[in-house]
């Protein structure tokens, strides 16, 4: 009998001892399952805040994206291959807080524009887990420039001596553009009353003003912090413009061109100032291009306004001055003014950075039919794909 007692106990204990393995065994094994679970967790986690970072940085409906946010890369891999302690730094960061972390980046790769982010779950220092990169392709449509169909747009005032007439663009659905005369200061020009409601001036409305060319030292930016900033807050600067048509494959360069003389899609760089002889630019389209001022003699064209193209793009660092009795069809874009010296007719635009004048009556029909592409910008983007 006391030998069958201490085999009993055996028994016991050995069971007790298997107990607790098997125990133990489901204890670790619930430990990875709930470790797998919470790392798959983190996982999910930073690929939502991925996603969550492309559509913050596509904004709502994509309406204040520009090709101008994005920046130019070799190769898309060159981003989407880097882990997260590669893509972090330098990247905007994104909407997420607390321990998620979704930053995200603009990226063009030749034509095509990107949207890439990445996800994290951070503790202190240390990375839980990452996403994959997350992809949208964005594409842009090629529109004429606003401020390039806008009609007569200056940052400084406007000043038409003699009776003048204006004749607003009309849109594609047949109706009419109010958008015919600005100043961000005073303008002074007399039209017959009906033409009144198509000129504004800074007393109006302050808008922004695209200028070729570098920011004067003088215009200084610590100044737009008031609450009333000074008009020249509203010049915006494009300082890349010139080493674009410089570097133009192709690009003739010249300081005095007569118009008669050059073919359809040339463009025409002079560092300095340039010369323009009369000549009708007809159904061509021609660039002319200058980092100081313009100066345009005669007419640019024989053509009735119907039958009105916008060919002709006139960009200059300083000054565009036209002489003499003139008909124009163009888009004439001055760093600095444009001045005309007698009465004429002008078919297009001019955007100038510091004043318009006139010594005579103007003409003016503001057409937005512009076909020079040099005038055209990315606009309207939209998503094409994601991954």
């Amino acid at each position: 009998m006391h030998q069958q007692h201490g085999a009993a106990l055996i028994i016991v204990l050995s069971l007790l001892s298997i107990t607790l393995m098997l125990g133990l065994s489901g204890y670790q094994s619930a430990l990875v399952n709930e470790r797998l679970a919470g790392n798959h967790r983190a996982a999910s986690l930073a690929q939502m805040g991925a996603e969550e970072a492309v559509s913050y940085a596509w904004g709502e409906g994509g309406e204040h994206l520009t090709a101008g946010d994005f920046v130019t890369i070799a190769a898309l891999e060159a981003v989407t291959s880097q882990g997260w302690a590669s893509f972090y730094p330098g990247s905007r960061a994104g909407p997420c807080r607390g321990n998620l972390r979704c930053p995200f980046r603009y990226v063009r790769v030749g034509g095509q524009y990107y949207i890439v982010a990445m996800g994290a779950i951070r503790e202190g220092d240390h990375t839980v887990a990452s996403s994959m990169p997350v992809v949208a392709r964005v594409e842009f449509r090629e529109i004429p420039d606003p401020a390039f169909t806008r009609g007569l747009l200056s940052a400084g005032y406007i000043t038409v001596t003699g009776n003048s007439e204006l004749t607003p663009a009309r849109r594609a659905d047949g109706s009419i553009d109010p958008n015919v005369v600005h100043a961000n200061s005073i303008v002074s020009i007399s039209v017959p009353e009906a033409q009144r409601a198509y000129i504004t001036s800074g007393a109006d409305r302050m808008v922004e003003v695209p200028l070729p060319g570098e920011r004067p030292p003088h215009e200084s930016l610590a100044d737009c912090t008031r609450g009333d900033p000074p008009p020249h807050c509203y010049k915006r600067y494009e300082p890349a413009i010139f080493d674009e048509y410089r570097n133009r494959p192709g690009v003739v360069r010249s300081c005095n061109v007569n118009l008669n003389a050059l073919a359809s899609g040339t463009t025409v760089f002079c560092e300095g100032n340039l010369s323009v002889g009369s000549g009708s630019v007809e159904g061509r389209q021609i660039t002319l291009v200058a980092t100081g001022s313009v100066s345009m003699s005669g007419s640019t064209t024989t053509s009735p306004p119907e039958r009105a193209e916008i060919g002709l793009f006139v960009v200059a660092g300083g000054n565009i001055e036209f002489s003499g009795r003139t008909d124009n069809y163009g888009v004439f874009w001055a760093g600095g003014h444009v001045r005309q010296s007698g009465t004429s007719r002008l078919y297009g635009s001019i955007v100038a950075g510091s004043f318009i004048q006139s010594s005579g009556g103007i003409v003016f029909t503001s057409i937005n039919n512009v076909t020079n592409r040099d005038a055209y910008i990315e606009a309207e983007p939209r998503i094409v794909a994601w991954q």
